[in-house]
């Protein structure tokens, strides 16, 4: 999607040749047929392609704002007024995208795995002693399922 509707760029970096494209430019992708018809042959489904179609409104609109100063818990409220937009999502996204130290996507895959045979509700009680800072302790759990030898709780 990027090579195909981004902004071209110098950087110097292999592979870095392209920004993503700016919410008029994805907006504009409408105007010329479905969404789908334009993201599809990509490899994004049609309920993606919507999903960020709706995005690129958000933020054309000024009604996004996922910088690291805006209250996390308003922008996961946007986000989870999006058609296709979850709470992992919405949680991944204030972890990255605002910074907020504690989002803790606790439905990722490799957070039930590092905390398997737990439960989701297991793993949201167990995590509530990490407050504030639940993301730092979703990076580590990512970060241990390299290391951890088979077998091995993370924790008992």
């Amino acid at each position: 999607m990027v090579r195909a509707h981004g902004i071209p760029v110098e950087t110097g970096i292999a592979g870095l040749t392209h920004a993503f494209p700016a919410p008029e430019t994805i907006m504009s992708l409408e105007g010329a047929g479905a969404i789908g018809d334009h993201l599809g042959p990509l490899g994004i489904t049609g309920a993606r392609a919507r999903t960020i179609l709706a995005l690129a409104r958000l933020f054309a609109a000024g009604d996004a704002d996922f910088g690291h100063r805006a209250p996390p818990e308003d922008g996961i409220e946007t986000l989870l007024a999006v058609p296709g937009i979850g709470m992992w999502t919405a949680h991944y996204i204030a972890m990255r995208a605002m910074g907020w130290p504690d989002a803790f996507p606790h439905t990722d895959h490799g957070v039930r795995k590092a905390l398997a045979p737990r439960t989701p509700e297991q793993i949201l009680a167990l995590a509530e002693s990490w407050r504030p800072w639940r993301a730092y302790a979703t990076i580590n759990l990512w970060n241990s399922l390299g290391s951890r030898p088979s077998g091995q709780a993370l924790i008992g």
